[in-house]
Formats: structure tokens, C-alpha cells, sequence
């Protein structure tokens, strides 16, 4: 059996080894799932060598699960802090707590808060359009799921 806390220490030295970041580490009902990322994104290499070295410390121990070696998916919620980091500049939509949310460029990011800006054009008197910006200041407590916004 491998124990929740062998497998994260485990995973957390091989982060600090290679230069990743975890976003979530899953061990329940046979499956093992890693989720790794790194700022310039998760190469498929990695993930395989990272799944290499997690079968060689295991050995035989792992044979009982299914085990994925994954980078988080563009059409995920961001999970963990570097996730924004890594994404500032890009365009991200916010569901809030309150259900209210905010589509814009990510602006800044602190472990407290996020900055977004939202573009909106609106009508003036003269029946033009012009384009508006706002600055929404979010603290991360008021975030229920932060997403990627993906253009083509």
C-alpha cells in the first residue's frame, strides 16, 4: 500500500529536482493521479519521467494502482497559487462566491488577492461605442474557480 504521505514527499523532492510545481496529488480508490505544471508549461516528457521515478521507488507497490502522470488541463480550475502566477497577462474568467463573475486579463496576483481588468464597451450620448476598463481587486477567499479564457 502507498501511504498518502510517502507518495506527496515523494513528489514534492522530485518538484524541487526538475523544476515543476504540484496542483494536486490524488490517491483514493486504487488510482493514483499527479498533477504537475511548471511556468513555461508541462512538457509530456516530464510527466513520463516523473511517472518513471515514481515506479522505480515503488516497485511492486505500485502495480496495484492506476497510476497518471498529468499536467492540469487548459480547461481546468486553477488549483494552486503558481497557477496564477504563471498566468498573469492572460485572459481568465472568475465565478465568485457571490455567483457574480469577472472575464479580463489577469493583472497581479498575491496570495491574498487577484487583480483582473475587464474591457466593456458601452454606448455614450452620441450613440458610439467606447471601450471602457475596469479593475476588479478579488481577494482570494471570494474566488469559487478561476479558469483560463482560450481564444482562437
Amino acid at each position: 500500500m502507498i501511504q498518502d504521505g510517502e507518495l506527496t514527499r515523494l513528489v514534492e523532492e522530485l518538484a524541487a529536482e526538475r523544476g515543476f510545481f504540484i496542483v494536486d496529488i490524488q490517491n483514493k480508490n486504487g488510482k493514483i493521479k499527479v498533477i504537475i505544471d511548471d511556468q513555461a508549461g508541462i512538457k509530456l516528457e516530464k510527466c513520463i519521467g516523473v511517472n518513471k521515478a515514481l515506479r522505480s521507488h515503488f516497485g511492486e507497490r505500485v502495480d496495484d494502482y492506476d497510476l497518471e502522470v498529468t499536467s492540469p488541463g487548459l480547461t481546468e480550475p486553477f488549483k494552486v497559487l503558481q497557477q496564477y502566477q504563471k498566468n498573469v497577462g492572460q485572459k481568465v474568467q472568475v465565478l465568485r462566491k457571490d455567483g457574480s463573475t469577472v472575464s479580463g486579463t489577469l493583472l497581479d496576483v498575491t496570495p491574498e488577492q487577484i487583480t483582473v481588468e475587464e474591457k466593456k464597451r458601452i454606448k455614450t450620448e452620441k450613440k458610439k461605442k467606447q471601450t471602457i476598463r475596469e479593475e476588479y481587486v478579488i481577494a482570494m477567499e471570494d474566488v469559487q474557480h478561476t479558469k483560463l479564457l482560450i481564444s482562437f
